[in-house]
């Protein structure tokens, strides 16, 4: 768990679960002392989509409104991308739509009518190919794989298969959609010395894709 004022980037709480007993500390594997939040890498999965749907909308390619046909499975590279359980959405949906559902392909969608290289850039100016700087032991990973410019891996990517990052890179990101855009540097120091803020996405962006967010919690899976 980690909660974090995306504001100011300072950290309210951090909690690792199973813990071990410090009395008897011998008796855990090495991998239980390990923080998640900074030193394990996971590939987020449809939490990821909201990074993607601030690129295309930063970019001006997509609106909240923008509509989508959803056909349930796209090929790519020889590659099947289905939903999951390779369900269909029918009908005319929006791109808060494909949030709200969860679509895969309409992630894909998204992402396409970006240039894999603007999409690239956009997922490093979110912080995911570096340290977060938060200060605590962490490790990151550069993508290499995805930077190699493969059609499929820029297609899972777009809802977070094929792509790792850390726990508390998320959390900075997610940090970036709810205060106005900005690129904050996470702590848990009180005595954090201030690091300029860098500006990810526009107000504007930050505040659809956060509208976006909200109408997946009244209207769609998470409710």
């Amino acid at each position: 768990v980690l909660v974090i004022d995306p504001a100011s980037g300072k950290i309210l709480a951090l909690a690792n679960f199973p813990n071990f007993n410090p009395n008897s500390y011998q008796d855990y594997d090495l991998a239980i002392f390990q923080n998640e939040a900074t030193l394990s890498l996971f590939e987020p999965g449809s939490i990821f989509k909201p990074m993607t749907m601030a690129s295309a909308l930063e970019e001006g390619k997509i609106t909240p409104q923008t509509i989508y046909f959803d056909q349930g499975c796209l090929k790519i590279s020889g590659y099947d991308i289905c939903n999951y359980e390779k369900r269909t959405y029918p009908g005319e949906l929006t791109m808060t739509n494909v949030l709200e559902k969860s679509i895969n392909t309409g992630a894909v969608f998204a992402q396409k009518q970006l240039s894999n290289s603007s999409f690239l850039k956009y997922l490093e100016k979110f912080g995911f190919f570096k340290k977060s700087g938060v200060d605590l032991n962490e490790t990151y990973s550069q993508n290499q794989e995805l930077k190699k410019g493969y059609e499929i891996n820029f297609a899972t990517a777009a809802f977070g298969q094929g792509v790792e990052l850390t726990l508390m890179q998320l959390a900075r990101a997610y940090s970036a959609l709810a205060n106005g855009g900005k690129l904050i540097t996470p702590h848990l120091a009180d005595d954090f010395p201030p690091k300029d803020s860098e500006r990810v996405i526009s107000l504007k962006t930050a505040s659809q894709v956060t509208s976006m967010m909200v109408s997946v919690v009244e209207n769609g899976f998470s409710k």
